[in-house]
């Protein structure tokens, strides 16, 4: 292999390496090592375009333009390095790059030779890969860099290769300033100086996008044992809860049940509150065994029971319990429903969400104000409406009152917990639903349900 066909290995390799590098930024934007190194392939690139451009005249502003870039190509590796391993090159960077810079400057100005050229270059070049290689083996040290053990040797052995290349060429340039035949080291030269830092290329930087990857990696398995911990802890309160909570709320239902077996009849003030009592620990029982039997998880799973009800049946259910938990509100419920439809799906977990849609339309809305049920069929889905008169949702909170602890500006004076929404959410979306929310004209909010109907339901 002759020198010309060297050298253009060489530039090519650099030129498709470069591209690599800033393919990698659009990976993960957000990590500054990863701007670094896109930095480094548009330097890179543009570098050796420049000094391709200016191979056929004399030296000038384009070559100085392309030599500092290439040089800033590869500090921007070593802070992007440093970047990696969560350290700061300061303004090292800087300072190598406008002493770079002022040096190459001065020797185009004073009419420098190729050979004196190369030699500035390389020995500037071996710099900032000892600095690379000194920040891999400082990293050596660290006990969580033994993850990544094979890609970091991986990027010693190159960075060696390359430091060895540009080694060579400052001994091979002295000789050959010194010796009158320097056809005597062509073909050591190919060897040396071209294929030695291509190899050594060719080994760098795919090991540098190797680290990035285990770094992915790391992160990925990081996030899945923080998963598997939240869902370990949620089944652990979910068996808790069964344990602990049933007997007391048994407990006090009864003794309920009972007291209000005792005042039947009497004449007493106390007698509307206990009902009420009654009710909120009725649906506490519910929502406790609706929790423990069913257990919706954030994997997708809606539970065990899965079969085919009347949910028209359901909501005449719901709108009679709502309007008894709210009585004091004298709430007036009306359901507007042509024809009797079912779906499939946990039926228990239909419920908790439609009844906590009741409950927000009842609690934020005025005393005796409307709440309006729509119930129909739109295509191969079921529309269910919940309309009530309450103060609405500001615009820019309808897609944000669905996260969890979430509460609109508006309800801040009424007690809750931010958790309806998104719960209803979950469970229609586990039920291969959707949920819409939107404010009404005349004022109020409209909740709108979608479910899929069974196939029978859409033959009718």
């Amino acid at each position: 292999m002759d020198t010309p066909t060297a050298s253009l290995a060489l530039a090519i390799t650099q030129l498709c390496i470069s591209i690599i590098m800033v393919g990698v930024y659009f990976a993960a934007p957000t990590e500054r090592y990863t701007r670094l190194w896109a930095q480094f392939g548009i330097c890179s690139a543009a570098g050796l375009t420049l000094i391709i451009f200016s191979a056929g005249g004399p030296p000038g502003m384009l070559l100085i333009i392309g030599n500092v870039l290439l040089f800033s190509a590869c500090v921007l590796v070593w802070a992007g390095m440093r970047a990696f391993y969560g350290r700061r090159t300061g303004h090292s960077g800087y300072a190598l790059c406008l002493a770079f810079t002022i040096g190459y400057t001065l020797l185009i100005g004073f009419e420098a030779t190729f050979a004196h050229r190369l030699l500035f270059s390389s020995a500037s070049l071996i710099l900032v890969f000892l600095l690379c290689l000194q920040t891999l083996l400082v990293r050596a040290n660290d006990g969580s860099s033994q993850r990544h053990a094979y890609a970091r040797r991986m990027a010693i052995a190159g960075l060696c290769l390359l430091l060895t290349g540009h080694g060579a060429r400052l001994v091979m340039l002295t000789a050959q300033m010194a010796v009158t035949t320097p056809d005597d080291f062509s073909q050591l030269n190919v060897v040396l100086v071209y294929l030695l830092p291509l190899a050594g290329t060719v080994l760098f930087f795919p090991a540098l996008l190797l680290l990035y990857f285990e770094r992915i990696k790391d992160q990925l398995l990081l996030s899945l044992d923080a998963r598997q911990d939240a869902l370990e802890t949620q089944t652990r309160f979910v068996e808790m809860f069964s344990h602990e909570y049933r007997t007391p709320l048994a407990i006090i239902r009864t003794n309920l049940d009972i007291l209000h077996n005792k005042l039947r009849g009497a004449s007493t003030t106390t007698q509307p509150n206990l009902e009420k009592m009654q009710r909120a620990v009725g649906r506490l029982v519910e929502v406790a065994e609706t929790a423990v039997c069913s257990d919706p998880r954030e994997d997708g799973k809606i539970g065990p029971i899965r079969e085919l009800f009347n949910i028209s049946e359901l909501l005449r259910n719901i709108a009679g319990e709502a309007a008894e938990f709210w009585s004091e509100k004298n709430p007036q419920i009306v359901l507007d429903s042509a024809h009797e439809y079912s779906v499939s799906g946990d039926r228990a977990l239909l419920k908790t969400a439609l009844l906590n849609l009741l409950d927000n339309a009842i609690k934020y809305g005025p005393a005796g104000g409307q709440v309006r049920i729509q119930m129909g069929s739109q295509g191969d889905s079921l529309r269910i409406q919940i309309s009530d008169q309450g103060p609405g949702i500001p615009e820019h909170e309808l897609d944000l009152v669905y996260g969890k602890y979430y509460r609109g500006s508006r309800t801040r004076l009424v007690s809750g917990s931010g958790m309806g929404l998104y719960l209803v959410l979950r469970i229609v979306s586990q039920h291969a639903g959707g949920v819409g929310l939107a404010n009404r004209p005349e004022g109020g909010t409209a909740v709108t349900i979608t479910l899929p109907l069974p196939a029978q339901e859409n033959a009718a």
